[in-house]
């Protein structure tokens, strides 16, 4: 692996989770102040998670700048320069927009955790600790690039109502302000339903465009899930991690855990709580199992080398 790896303090990824869960209730709570301040005539902070300004700082998502392009058929410097803090805080972070600020997952996780205290049985069903696999990427990109592909098609803001986040900020700053909340509330609501009784977890996995988007943005260095394979303590053909993931991913299978995985870090937290090191969040690229092995197998002969060149 060629990591920038860090040796943290012991439960750090503990702590870091209990920062996230701390950060997804701000967020919230941001988005409900923002309107209740502008009802009192103070518009220094305005906007949803569709576009934001604070200040003199603007900030937008980048896949409503995308479809602002698409639409208008126009390039505007200002709006890409609004979208440039989300595109650097994924290419740096990952999609931690998704873990740590979308109102729509902290509720899906708060729905999860609260089905684990009234139905434990019927979580302990759904959250198994036998070893699963990923899904395919190529559902998940085609999925993304079928929605982009139906704007300009259309010519209708197709994303605006495919945005989660924005469309549940948009509805607390409406309904705060008395203006009432639009029919697109109805969509988030539908999603947490079927979430809830049918498919676990499938709109953020599979179909949410704004974490399809912001995937995109993925250098070399970016934040990323790391597993060593020698640290693990866990029975053959299990995988506990497995069982505590938001997305239900396989963290162990780390070559195919992109574009899903937003970096939440639960589960590393609960391996770290198991006393292992196994799962880690590290800046750096993941090498092939083959290439790893090879590096091992001649490290012997270059030592030799060494040894007869110092000689």
């Amino acid at each position: 692996m060629n990591t920038s790896a860090i040796k943290n303090p012991p439960r750090f990824y503990h702590r870091l989770n209990r920062l996230r869960q701390v950060v997804q209730i701000l967020s919230i709570i941001f988005f409900i102040a923002v309107p209740i301040l502008n009802g009192f005539g103070i518009h220094a902070i305005l906007g949803t998670l569709y576009s934001l300004s604070i200040g003199g700082l603007d900030i937008a998502d980048p896949l409503m700048v995308l479809q602002t392009i698409l639409l208008t058929k126009a390039i505007y410097l200002p709006l890409l320069l609004a979208a440039l803090l989300p595109i650097v805080l994924a290419l740096v972070f990952g999609k931690v927009f998704c873990s740590w600020m979308c109102p729509q997952n902290t509720i899906s996780e708060w729905i999860d955790a609260a089905e684990k205290k009234i139905f434990p049985k019927r979580w302990r069903r759904v959250h198994h600790f036998k070893r699963g696999k990923n899904p395919r990427a190529v559902w998940y990109w085609l999925i993304l690039s079928l929605f982009i592909v139906l704007v300009p098609i259309f010519g209708l803001p197709l994303l605006s109502y495919l945005s989660a986040p924005g469309i549940i900020t948009s509805a607390i700053s409406q309904g705060l302000l008395g203006m009432g909340v639009g029919l697109e509330i109805a969509i988030v609501l539908s999603i947490l339903v079927i979430e809830a009784i049918l498919l676990r977890r499938w709109w953020c996995k599979y179909a949410c465009p704004v974490g399809a988007f912001l995937a995109l943005f993925r250098a070399r260095k970016t934040l990323r899930l790391f597993y060593e394979h020698q640290a693990c303590d866990c029975k053959p053909g299990t995988a506990p991690c497995y069982s505590v993931c938001p997305l239900h991913l396989a963290p162990k299978e780390t070559a195919t855990v992109y574009p899903y995985c937003f970096n939440c870090g639960v589960c590393v937290a609960f391996c770290e709580n198991t006393g292992s090191r196994a799962l880690s969040l590290q800046f750096g690229e993941i090498k092939k199992p083959e290439e790893n092995a090879s590096r091992a197998q001649y490290a012997p002969l270059k030592l030799v080398h060494i040894a007869r060149q110092r000689q």
